[in-house]
């Protein structure tokens, strides 16, 4: 039983690390970041749904720039439009992001970005 939680724990650790490293998204004491257990329950959905941990963070990653397009946060969504490129290309050529996945976030993102303008000179 300990096994489990211990496996989980260390998915939660994956995701949050790949936000704040290869993302560069903060976790923690950023004010436009979901909190506690609305941050907890992303993670969950990503896990439940059979992502891996480059997945699970580019999933958050992309409602994450969602939130940051819906609430004008303009030149912080372009920084991170910026990331997801690169991190999504690396992932996609080293099978590490599904396509099946990524079809699904591109449109979360797309919509942002239509909306917004973020990412219109790339």
């Amino acid at each position: 039983m300990f096994g489990l939680f211990s496996g989980r724990k260390k998915y939660n650790g994956q995701v949050d690390i790949k936000l704040n490293n290869e993302y560069q998204i903060k976790t923690q004491n950023n004010s436009a970041f979901p909190k506690g257990l609305a941050y907890l329950e992303l993670i969950d959905n990503a896990y439940k749904s059979g992502m891996n941990a480059d997945e699970g963070a580019l999933y958050i990653a992309s409602l994450y720039f969602h939130g940051l397009c819906s609430s004008g946060a303009t030149i912080e969504a372009e920084l991170l439009f910026r990331r997801l490129i690169s991190v999504v290309d690396f992932g996609l050529a080293k099978n590490l992001i599904s396509d099946a996945w990524w079809k699904k976030f591109a449109v979360v993102i797309a919509e942002a970005r239509e909306k917004s303008g973020v990412g219109k000179d790339l």
